[in-house]
This record gives C-alpha cells, sequence and structure tokens, in this order.
C-alpha cells in the first residue's frame, strides 16, 4: 500500500482490534522475484516521517529511511500509534529492520512489537527456505517455510516502478509474505496517472497508484522521485506526509477503534437468541464463510440458527484425521509443556470430546481475565498474564484443545451487543461434529446472534478488511 522511505503498500488485516497495526505491517513485506540492479534506481533516503489519521483523527505517525551499507541496503522503520480500546487508551509501537542485498534480495527481517506485551519475530533468508525464530514473553519457537520463489522486499518494488518509469495503465502483480500473519498474498498494483493533490496546503503533481490485496482496495499518491505523499485504506486509514514535528505531535483524544468499526442495527434483541433473519448489503461474499454452521445463506437473505447439541454423539479423545486443527503454530503453542500440563490438568481423564470442550470452555471463561488489549495473541503469553480480549481467549482455549486431541479453530466474525453488532473471535471445536462455543461471552454453543465471516489462521483473517465499514444489516426476524 506504501512506499513511504522507500516501501510500496501495506495492507493486511488481522482483525479490527490490529487493523491499523496490519496495515502498517504488510508495508516490510517480503516480495518474490523482482531481480533488478538496485544501484542505479535505489538513492539513499533521508529519514521520513508520515502522520498516520483515523477517519481524519490523528492516532501517531511512522518513521522510516534506507540506507547503503558495505555490501547492500538496510531498511529500518519505526510506528507509534495511540488508540482508544473501550475507553483504555493503548500505545503501540513496531520496529522493523532489514538487510537486503545489492540485488534487492532480501537476507533477512527483524520485526517487533510491543503495546503492553512483547512479541518479535526474526527472519533469515536462504534461497526459497524462510527461517524464523519467534519470541514471545520469553517463549522462543522455531519455524522453517519453503517457499515457492525467493521472495524479496515489498521496498524493492518502488526501484521497479521508477525503472519502469510510472507509466499509466501498468499493472502488476507481487506476492507478499506478512511477518505477523506468517501468510502469503498475492497483491495487485495498477499505476492510475497523474493528478494534482494537497499536501500542507500545497498543491503538488503525483503518480496515483491503485492497489488490490483480497480484494481489498488502497490508493496511494507518489511524486517523481517515488516519495509518498498519501495514502488511504478502505477502513478510513490515512497517511499523510508530514514534517518531524507536525507527524510526532502528541495524540489527544484517540478514536475508539471498536466503536470506530461497530455496525448499526435496527433490531433490539434479547439476551438469548435461537432464530435470526437478515439481510446483507454492501459486502462482496467472495472468501467469506457465511454458509456454516448453524447459518444460511439464499440471496442476500442470512438465516442463523442457533445448533442444537441435544442429540449429539461425541467423538472419543482424541481425535484423529483432522491434522490441520490439531497441529501448533508459532502463536498456538499447543505443544508447549505448559500448555500440555494444564490442558491435561482440565480435562483429567475425560475421553467424551463434548465434556472436555466444556471443561476447556469453563476454565478460560473463569480464569482468563477479560481486558481490551492490541496484541498479536500468543497462547504462552495469554497462559502467562491470564488476561486479554477475545483473541486472546480464542488463542489459549485453540491450544488447549488441540494439546488433548479435540480439534479446534478459530472463528472471527460479528456479534450482537447492546444495540450493535462488534467484530469478534470466538473458538469452533469438533465434537463429533464441529460446534462454536465462546469462552469469552460465556456461550456454549453461541446462539443466533453470532455471523460467522470467516475461520483458521490470521493468514486468511486479511479478508475482513473488506467487510468493515462497508457491511450493512437489516434485521427482519427473530426468536
Amino acid at each position: 500500500m506504501v512506499i513511504s522511505g522507500r516501501k510500496l503498500f501495506h495492507a493486511a488485516i488481522v482483525l479490527f482490534w490490529i487493523a491499523v497495526m496490519a496495515l502498517l505491517i504488510y508495508r516490510h513485506a517480503p516480495i518474490k522475484g523482482m531481480g533488478i540492479a538496485a544501484h542505479t534506481v535505489l538513492p539513499e533516503s533521508a529519514q521520513r516521517w508520515m502522520g498516520a489519521y483515523l477517519k481524519g483523527q490523528k492516532i501517531g505517525y511512522t518513521s522510516s529511511s534506507l540506507y547503503r551499507d558495505v555490501d547492500g541496503y538496510s531498511a529500518y522503520e519505526e510506528i507509534h500509534l495511540r488508540l482508544n480500546v473501550l475507553g483504555t487508551e493503548q500505545d503501540i509501537r513496531t520496529k522493523t529492520y532489514v538487510s537486503i542485498s545489492p540485488e534487492l534480495k532480501v537476507r533477512s527481517f527483524r520485526f517487533s512489537m510491543n503495546s503492553g506485551k512483547g512479541i518479535e519475530i526474526k527472519g533469515k533468508f536462504t534461497g526459497k527456505t524462510l527461517n524464523l525464530d519467534i519470541e514471545t514473553a520469553g517463549n522462543k519457537t522455531a519455524q522453517t517455510m519453503e517457499l515457492a520463489e525467493e521472495p524479496q522486499m515489498s521496498l524493492t518494488i518502488l526501484p521497479y516502478l521508477i525503472k519502469e518509469g510510472f507509466k499509466s495503465g501498468a499493472s502488476f502483480k507481487f506476492p507478499v509474505f506478512d511477518p505477523a500473519t506468517m501468510g502469503i498474498q498475492d497483491m495487485l498494483i495498477e499505476i492510475a496517472g497523474r493528478e494534482k493533490i494537497t499536501i500542507s496546503g500545497k498543491e503538488v503533481t503525483a503518480f496515483k497508484i491503485r492497489g488490490d490485496l483480497q480484494g481489498i482496495r488502497l490508493l496511494m499518491w507518489v511524486d517523481e522521485n517515488g516519495n509518498e505523499l498519501r495514502e488511504e485504506s478502505p477502513i478510513g486509514f490515512t497517511l499523510i506526509s508530514e514534517s518531524k514535528e507536525e507527524a510526532t505531535r502528541a495524540v489527544i483524544n484517540a478514536p475508539d477503534i471498536i466503536q470506530q468499526a461497530s455496525v448499526p442495527f435496527n433490531l433490539t434483541l434479547p439476551p438469548r437468541v435461537s432464530y435470526l433473519k437478515i439481510r446483507l448489503r454492501g459486502i462482496d461474499y467472495k472468501g467469506l464463510e457465511l454458509t456454516a454452521g448453524g447459518q444460511t445463506l439464499n440471496g442476500n437473505i442470512l438465516n442463523i440458527v442457533k445448533e442444537d447439541i441435544s442429540s449429539l454423539k461425541p467423538a472419543a479423545l482424541p481425535v484423529s484425521g483432522m491434522e490441520p486443527f490439531l497441529t501448533a503454530t508459532p502463536l498456538i503453542q499447543s505443544e508447549d509443556p505448559r500448555i500440555i500440563k494444564l490442558a491435561r490438568e482440565i480435562a483429567g481423564s475425560e475421553k467424551n470430546s463434548l465434556k472436555a470442550a466444556r471443561l476447556l470452555y469453563e476454565w478460560v471463561f473463569n480464569n482468563i481475565e477479560k481486558t481490551p488489549s492490541i496484541t498479536i495473541p500468543s497462547a504462552v503469553d495469554v497462559l502467562n498474564a491470564k488476561k486479554g480480549d477475545c483473541n486472546e481467549l480464542t488463542t489459549i482455549y485453540v491450544a488447549l484443545a488441540r494439546a488433548i486431541g479435540l480439534p479446534s479453530k478459530m472463528l472471527i466474525g460479528i456479534v450482537y451487543r447492546q444495540g450493535a453488532f462488534y467484530y469478534h473471535a470466538w473458538p469452533e471445536v469438533f465434537v463429533g461434529k464441529w460446534i462454536a462455543i465462546d469462552p469469552t461471552l460465556g456461550e456454549f454453543p453461541v446462539d443466533a446472534k453470532y455471523i460467522r465471516l470467516i475461520s483458521g489462521d490470521p493468514g486468511k483473517q486479511l479478508v475482513i478488511a473488506r467487510v468493515i465499514n462497508n457491511i450493512s444489516l437489516e434485521g427482519i426476524e427473530y426468536r
């Protein structure tokens, strides 16, 4: 999404709880296969500053630089945001360092995020192999990823565009790797032409660039030297080129990101709803899982029925043959001895998957303090801190479930609370069939006030950005 400090287009929504952060994270994403000589097109840059805004309100700044070193280039960027989460202001800082060869191939990167809790991700590329080291709260995890092509860094896109001359109508496709979600996504870029824009009260002529990341439409304007002037995303997030003094001025009355993303609703629902009929508007259904669980979609009419588990025949533990939902990941550390020990203590000798699922649900609901949080959640971190929001509670639940052979995954969607729908995460477990539960709000199984949008790891959650601020709901019937 962006060419800030010689970078291009950063966009990834891990969920709205980290949406602004994730949009920024993608600017560090490695890009596959450019291989052009850098020394003729990649000038050294001074430190550059951009103010960050959410729907016109100041939320922070970014600072970036690119410089030559003895055998290539080094890029560095720092992001500082202040966000209000349900009345609690939180500071989020990220730092990213990238080492790049003279041929613009990424050698290594280091990404860290700290908003009260910390995570550091280090990556080193050897050909098409990416070796990752992830550290969260003192817990270290190593992972190796085999990629289809030898990757490079997103900041190598700009030299390529400079080399091509910003030709109007030209389009490009770049697969990008996001260190925060461990996922690879294709980004489409088009040079839309030149137009005049106003920056800091001055009218300038800029190249307009369109980006598309899984249907998320992004806009950016750069000058003829490739310096980013402005960027806009669908969720109301904007970056504007500013002086250091302007960019770093204090954030006053930070906007509440949860309220910003809420979805108005025309009906007042009671505490328990067994059936809900809704008309959907404003969104593309591609990539969404609207027909799953108790949901069926007919045209734009969504019917939601609370699942009946009274006659369910539970599977016996451990469940086999469902490895994708039983496997540990760098952030769902179901093979960590501490997670395994706790899961076994909670479930005991229980072999009935439904009863075991409820035991884990009750432990998470009763023992993890519910508090607003903007993090990249890790199961071990949640175990240590014993607090977090729906993402943390879902992450620890999924890890505990997988640790005892109970298939589990994360669901992302919206849930009705006090007159509106809010973005939310909750787990789904296989107990003879898949059932959705919510250890954050205390529902087993969830009722018909939950609208599932997607499931799976954070890399898939990017599609949520297409929904935020676009979805419209009309309640038709409930009971």
